[in-house]
């Protein structure tokens, strides 16, 4: 469950005050979720020893690697979708909370001819319709290849028909009024607003008085939806230090293609040290598109501007002096606004007021 995803399902469980809670997923690199209160059991789709199949081969380079890669299991999503709410069906919860940023919201009980006697509310919190097959679709196929390139052309119309069939929901909220405006184009959901919560700690930070000479990115290392190749090649070419934290499937072949001057500094546990890192960059880097952009959000808290794609989400949050936003992703235009703003002053007190105006409303 990707990181960010993670917070909001938190968030959820701490409003819905879950005791006797369950977490249903289709992979996990953990059986329990702790939080302050709770440890909740996670049950997988995949059986236990086929589920540690995959997390054992998920940062290998071996050939076998790529094809115990968990984003293959898009390939499986029909069957995996139907055990899954197989086994909620067992647990027999009155309530379903569903937060999804792909397939999750794909639950049987959740179809639009639905015909099980087993009916819980269900609460969906989107972020947003899936991505692989949809808003990134063009991306994949530019760079998938061999069988993979074949089964995804073959899946996909198939996937996109499946999905469009799970729209009952009792209530639906959307992570930002773009993932909102596309629900109701791509599903006819009518949704509402609700900005994923951003941890307090980051509202109450001073501004850095010791802005330091490196740059940063904060996310999943992959090449797809992140485009952190590009940011490496951008990077290789201006010689500028960039520190990349977090950690991700693709981590073994980006650090082959970095020069000296960028760094893998890989997780960060201490949320002060994380918080203290960002805070000294120059700027944060993301050029994702984004259905909210948590990473983004965070670092304006912490009076960073920020380098990124000028579509969805990310005009919503934040406005031309708060960071640089970019027309598209091709490898001249970065180097042209990286070059066009690197010796801007930026006031950064308005940078953090800005972000908690626009955060305070939703």
């Amino acid at each position: 469950m990707p990181w960010w995803v993670l917070n909001v399902f938190l968030d959820l469980i701490e409003q819905e005050k879950f005791s006797q809670a369950k977490i249903f997923t289709i992979f996990s690199d953990r059986k329990f979720l702790k939080t302050d209160k709770w440890e909740i059991e996670i049950v997988t789709a995949l059986p236990s020893w086929l589920n540690r199949l995959f997390l054992k081969f998920s940062h290998k380079k071996w050939i076998i690697a790529s094809v115990l890669d968990y984003r293959n299991l898009m390939f499986f999503y029909k069957i995996l979708m139907k055990i899954l709410s197989q086994k909620i069906k067992k647990y027999n919860s009155p309530k379903v909370v569903i937060s999804s940023f792909a397939i999750a919201k794909n639950l049987e009980f959740c179809k639009k001819d639905y015909k099980w006697k087993f009916k819980p509310i269900t609460y969906l919190y989107l972020h947003s319709p899936m991505q692989y097959i949809r808003s990134h679709h063009e991306e994949y196929l530019q760079k998938l290849s061999w069988y993979k390139l074949k089964i995804f052309k073959y899946i996909t119309p198939k996937l996109q028909k499946r999905d469009q069939q799970y729209t009952n929901f009792d209530q639906v909220n959307t992570n930002s009024q773009y993932t909102s405006d596309l629900a109701k184009k791509v599903y006819g959901i009518d949704s509402e607003v609700k900005y994923p919560k951003v941890n307090e700690h980051f509202f109450w930070q001073n501004i850095s008085n010791n802005i330091q000479n490196y740059y940063i990115y904060v996310g999943r290392l992959v090449r797809f939806v992140k485009e952190l190749d590009k940011i490496i090649h951008l990077f290789n070419e201006n010689k500028e230090p960039l520190l990349i934290m977090w950690s991700g499937p693709d981590e073994e072949y980006l650090k082959s293609i970095t020069k000296w001057n960028i760094i893998f500094i890989w997780r960060i546990s201490d949320p002060q040290e994380k918080m203290k890192i960002i805070q000294n960059s120059k700027w944060l880097i993301n050029i994702t598109k984004e259905s909210f952009g948590l990473v983004t959000a965070e670092s304006l808290l912490l009076w960073v501007p920020v380098f990124a794609y000028n579509d969805w989400a990310s005009p919503e949050l934040i406005d031309e002096k708060s960071w640089i936003l970019v027309p598209d992703k091709k490898h001249q235009t970065l180097v042209d606004f990286f070059n066009q703003f690197k010796d801007k002053k930026w006031d950064r007190e308005l940078i953090s007021r800005n972000i908690k105006n626009k955060l305070s409303y939703k």
